[in-house]
């Protein structure tokens, strides 16, 4: 099956900025990251710094080949690989009962605790994220309104998934405001 160009395009958009604005906010709460990392509790305490580091590292990786096309699909696994295993980790905690915790995403200048929604989120990407890998096997010969459309399209769902992102965490200060003046 043949997906239009430009909506792969918008996928690639799409998912370089979602894993770039992820990368700089871990990068620029370098401390606070880590420190999410072992609230999750799902690594030894030795091993919780470079779980960090590598979490990063892996998300750049995402952003380079996903913007460049440059092992295209291979980034797209990766970006696959790395949004289920960011869900998983939230299905843990939660079946724990360790919803009060910070995701971790940095997509949102708000803390955001720990939800289904937000697991909803990851794997909606991810079904998002996936026609790249096929796509990263062929190229296709694009028409500069192709990638204008793509592009556009891109920042606008990244807009809509920042938008989601926020009205999750501000329900969460709602909800938190309420708890405090009951």
């Amino acid at each position: 099956m043949s997906i239009d160009p430009s909506i792969l395009i918008a996928i690639r958009v799409l998912g370089a900025l979602v894993f770039g604005m992820a990368a700089l906010g871990k990068l620029h709460h370098r401390d606070e990251f880590v420190g999410v990392v072992a609230n999750y509790r799902l690594v030894p305490e030795p091993l919780v710094h470079v779980v960090a580091c590598l979490v990063v590292a892996l998300e750049t990786v995402v952003v380079l080949s996903i913007a460049t096309g440059v092992g295209l699909a291979a980034g797209a696994g990766l970006a696959v690989i790395l949004l289920c295993g960011f869900a998983l980790a939230m299905a843990i905690n939660l079946a724990r009962g360790r919803q009060e915790i910070d995701c971790g995403c940095f997509q949102s200048t708000l803390r955001q605790r720990l939800s289904v929604p937000l697991m909803v989120r990851n794997l909606v990407l991810t079904a998002a994220i996936l026609p790249l890998i096929e796509a990263g096997a062929r190229s296709a010969r694009l028409v500069p309104l192709q990638v204008l459309d793509g592009v556009a399209g891109g920042i606008v769902l990244f807009v809509l998934y920042q938008v989601f992102s926020q009205m999750l965490a501000l329900r969460d200060v709602a909800e938190a405001t309420r708890k405090r003046f009951a």
